[in-house]
């Protein structure tokens, strides 16, 4: 939930522009200013497309111009801000360790360009599971603005690494570079690896359930480790021979029907 002080701050960069108050452009008495500032802490700036004709022109066109106005600055600090308190609580402090060496290392630009997309269209870009859409969009920095408006190519990527596993990054070898990708090819070291873990977790461990299958001799933990890194199909083969037969047919048809 947004901060009261954030929606003060946003509220006041819509009432001013070049640092002069206008008298006559607050938000204050606007009928609408408390969807306007939602709709920013959800959408980004260009969700400010559709009030513009509520906002002076003067103050419209400064805020939508580059990145270096009051309003980018603060849905920047709004974004980061998320990203390290809501998504990075204490049992993803692996996702903070990996987005500060973007932030604070020689991959700082990448970084940049990913939180000004952010605070530009808000959470347009984040799907199901914002972790790891901002850890697929730092790794694969070939996937720019221009891909992401006017091609699926990001929407094929999630698509594909969320059934057919980590190995399936190969497939999108041209928007990452080879170091980059075989070092997250590597599980024990590879953020991505952990990314997809946490977003399968859920849904491996209740489909187990369903089918009747108990957590022995830590079952889940494998198939959970082999769908991360196989995809749900292939990584469920590995487990055939490690319950009854019946039991494996029944998590396959399980699975199916949620693939589908």
């Amino acid at each position: 939930m947004a901060r009261y002080s954030d929606c003060l701050a946003i509220q006041s960069a819509l009432s001013k522009t070049r640092g002069n108050s206008i008298a006559d452009t607050s938000l204050e008495d606007h009928e609408s200013k408390d969807q306007i500032v939602s709709d920013l802490l959800e959408s980004g700036r260009q969700s400010l497309v559709k009030y513009q004709k509520d906002i002076i022109y003067e103050i419209y066109t400064h805020v939508m111009d580059g990145n270096e106005n009051k309003l980018i600055i603060l849905l920047k600090m709004y974004f980061q801000q998320k990203w390290e308190t809501e998504y990075g609580a204490s049992s993803n402090q692996w996702f903070i360790s990996f987005i500060k060496k973007y932030q604070n290392g020689e991959n700082h630009n990448i970084y940049e360009r990913i939180l000004t997309r952010t605070a530009e269209y808000g959470n347009t870009y984040m799907k199901n599971y914002p972790i790891l859409s901002i850890i697929l969009q730092l790794l694969f920095e070939f996937i720019d603005d221009k891909y992401l408006k006017e091609t699926n190519i990001f929407d094929d990527l999630w698509f594909t690494i969320t059934i057919d596993g980590l190995k399936s990054i190969t497939k999108y070898s041209d928007y990452i570079i080879e170091d980059v990708m075989n070092e997250q090819l590597n599980k024990s070291q590879s953020t991505l690896f952990q990314a997809l873990r946490e977003y399968y977790r859920q849904a491996v461990f209740l489909k187990l359930q369903q089918s009747y299958i108990l957590d022995e001799q830590n079952l889940y933990d494998l198939v959970l480790d082999n769908v991360t890194e196989h995809g749900w199909l292939v990584g469920l083969q590995e487990i055939r021979n490690k319950i009854p037969w019946k039991s494996y047919n029944r998590l396959l048809e399980n699975v199916s029907c949620f693939l589908k």
